[in-house]
């Protein structure tokens, strides 16, 4: 099977996710390409041009009109109207360039984020006429479709739709998208071999690629301050992520809730490096109220690391029942938990070893992978009918007077 992949060419917690996949896809003997440009999102790595790999299809955009949230979503009327030809303009060209790189693919998987990436393209996309199947993994939604729901219906006219995690794919189905469009595909994780009782120590935390508080980075640090004041004896958090330098609000916060000596930013880390964190630390705290955490819990559960968490995120549809629930918002059951957590080394251990065990069987990238063919096939059968139905219409045939297959 031949599969363009559509997506963030740049080294962000997209880029590291999209490789593997790719990677992972080729080992099943799929022939997959990645094609991406640039997107106008502004972000350090996308204007210095990191790549997260040279095995990509990558094209430049020079007229590129400036970061996507400005256009679309600026309250200056002037400014929205004298640069929305030049938004859509550049909409539409990404577009047929996405799709006139993809060539003779039988399937395009387009990996919708946020700006050149957003649901605009995808929409766009999948008006377009092609005999590939056209598959969306829908990351995250974008401040236009959040605004107006009643878009998203749109994503009916893909062949299918990946999310990765269940609550997305409530949310999609509560705004019109048909359920048995949409598979739940979790994110992946390297499995690789693991030394027996490492040496460990420290709290990791994973602030991703937009550092916010829908990571609830502000319950943690209340519950280790908490903790502090009391007495109780703390390892170092450690917070990494792609957002770039220290990010100079929380730095401020840190400084005003006297962490400074507590907190160590490690900033970008490759995934080589998050593994080596992962297995020397104690617990993984993921006070998530929104956005989404399949990547640090991958690691943490491949790593047999301990993950403090709440309902949130994807985190249930990753590792089931052995995350160590937490309510949202709620520091003094963080700091609760976390005391008994780092109390227990017994405890820390059993869980571990659950971890892993559900790493090895649903997280691995082959798996992964495998899933992915899954919904490739389906795709591909749905669009089989898809293109019958099309070419019946344009022939001036009724579609509903004509037996077809599949």
């Amino acid at each position: 099977m031949k599969v363009s992949l559509v997506g963030c060419p740049f080294r962000t917690t997209y880029g590291q996710y999209y490789e593997s996949l790719v990677d992972a896809l080729k080992r099943t003997g799929c022939q997959t390409q990645w094609v991406g440009s640039n997107c106008g999102c502004t972000d350090p790595r996308e204007l210095a041009r990191q790549f997260q790999t040279t095995d990509l299809q990558y094209f430049e955009l020079p007229n590129d009109v400036g970061p996507y949230s400005i256009i679309c979503y600026s309250t200056e009327t002037l400014r929205r109207v004298i640069k929305a030809p030049f938004r859509n303009a550049s909409l539409n060209y990404r577009v047929s360039r996405y799709m006139s790189m993809a060539g003779d693919a039988e399937v395009i998987h387009l990996q919708q984020n946020l700006n050149a990436f957003g649901s605009s393209v995808a929409f766009r996309l999948l008006h377009r006429h092609t005999n590939a199947a056209r598959v969306i993994t829908v990351h995250e939604l974008d401040p236009e479709q959040s605004a107006h729901p009643e878009l998203n219906e749109t994503y009916n006219l893909a062949d299918a739709i990946i999310v990765h995690d269940s609550l997305m794919k409530e949310k999609l189905v509560s705004q019109g998208v048909k359920k048995e469009l949409i598979n739940v595909v979790c994110m992946g994780t390297d499995i690789g071999e693991f030394e027996e009782n490492p040496a460990r120590d420290g709290i990791v935390f994973y602030g991703a690629h937009n550092f916010n508080e829908g990571k609830g980075i502000t319950t943690l640090l209340s519950a280790y301050k908490h903790l502090k004041e009391n007495g109780t004896p703390l390892p170092r958090l450690r917070i990494h992520g792609h957002f770039g330098p220290t990010p100079p609000a929380y730095l401020t916060k840190v400084g005003e809730m006297g962490l400074e000596h507590d907190v160590e930013w490690l900033g970008d880390l490759s995934n080589e490096e998050i593994v080596a964190l992962y297995r020397r630390s104690q617990v993984c705290v993921l006070p998530y109220v929104g956005s989404f955490a399949g990547l640090p819990v991958g690691f943490a559960a491949a790593n047999r690391l301990p993950i403090i968490a709440t309902k949130r995120a994807g985190i249930p549809d990753h590792i089931g029942d052995l995350g160590i629930w937490i309510e949202p918002g709620n520091p003094m059951e963080l700091a609760e938990t976390l005391k008994n957590v780092l109390g227990d080394n017994e405890m820390r251990m059993d869980r571990g070893r659950q971890l892993r065990a559900c790493a090895e069987q649903n997280l691995g990238w082959d798996v992964i992978a495998r899933n992915t063919m899954t919904v490739y096939r389906t795709a591909k059968e749905r669009a089989a009918v898809r293109v019958a139905k099309e070419t019946q219409v344009a022939s001036g045939a009724h579609p509903d007077r004509v037996a077809l297959k599949g």
